[in-house]
């Protein structure tokens, strides 16, 4: 694991980091015409980037062993990290049965059946709102 850096709950990180660096001296309106925005979205990604965090997500057995799995950054919090983190190597967590077996950063963690039912949701609910579009 660990190929990279997994950008979590946003469309276009590097989009996002040029508006954010735009920012720096001129208005929202000033920005958003530059982009071709509108200044409530140029607003949303400012917040969105002050909120991020970066995690160090680490895969941890039931003696206490660690193997790092990944570097998570998103806005959204822990939980969301080990989200990401899950679909990213789903395939890899998937073979893993033991009940003992969590995500963690070091100072909070998560089991790998809590992951999977929130992964599980959230595509759930993915499927309902695309479904609803067409």
């Amino acid at each position: 694991m660990m190929a990279g850096t997994i950008y979590a709950n946003t469309r276009d990180h590097d989009r996002d980091l040029a508006i954010y660096v735009a920012r720096a001296g001129q208005t929202y309106a000033e920005v958003a015409k530059q982009f071709n925005l509108s200044p409530s979205t140029i607003g949303a990604v400012c917040r969105r980037l002050k909120a991020e965090r970066t995690y160090q997500i680490y895969l941890e057995g039931e003696a206490g062993e660690r193997q790092p799995v990944a570097v998570v950054v998103t806005h959204k919090g822990f939980t969301a990290a080990c989200v990401a983190a899950f679909r990213e190597y789903g395939e890899y967590f998937r073979n893993l049965g033991c009940p003992g077996w969590r995500l963690t950063d070091g100072t909070s963690y998560n089991t790998l059946e809590t992951v999977r039912k929130i992964a599980a949701r959230t595509a759930d609910r993915a499927v309902e709102t695309k479904g609803a579009l067409l």
